[in-house]
């Protein structure tokens, strides 16, 4: 995985499809601040700062980051560490990345329930991955993994199995 920024931006595909998005989604009041935090962050709307070098007298604009947990401006360079970190103590063999989604008509059940129902999704994933890596019909093989929750909910999970 490189670690490098992208062309395009999740405050610009926001900012293209922002009235489509609002009129049809239901946020809780931390996705719209966090919504609001993206489309602003490093914008004049935050206000900014002129730097200057002290040899060439080069002056560039610069503008304030909005400081979101959930913009991926902001968490760029911690990402890229626990990215860097995390590949450091891979071994050296083949791995997948696996996505277990939850459907959409259980968002509602798992944002006021969120200890129990992502305990449960990690659960459920892992009993999934090990049973069928087990199965010789598939690997035949002892399986390990890190599991990562993503979500828009305020709560952060991370699990080593």
């Amino acid at each position: 995985m490189e670690n490098k920024r992208q062309t395009i931006e999740l405050s610009d595909i926001f900012e293209e499809n922002k009235e489509t998005f609002l009129s049809s989604s239901k946020l809780v009041s931390t996705q719209k601040k966090a919504f609001r935090d993206i489309l602003s962050c490093r914008t004049e709307k935050l206000g900014g700062h002129v730097r200057e070098c002290n040899n060439c007298e080069t002056k560039e604009q610069a503008y304030n980051s909005c400081r979101n947990r959930h913009c991926p401006k902001c968490q760029f360079t911690k990402k890229a560490k626990w990215v860097d970190k995390l590949a450091s103590n891979l071994p050296p063999v083949k791995y997948f990345h696996l996505v277990f989604t939850v459907p959409d008509s259980l968002n509602a059940l798992f944002y006021l329930n969120q200890a129990q129902a992502y305990n449960l999704l990690f659960k459920a994933a892992n009993e999934t991955i090990m049973q069928t890596a087990e199965n010789i019909k598939y690997l035949g093989a002892k399986a390990g993994g890190v599991a990562i929750l993503h979500t828009p909910a305020p709560l952060e999970m991370e699990l080593m199995f």
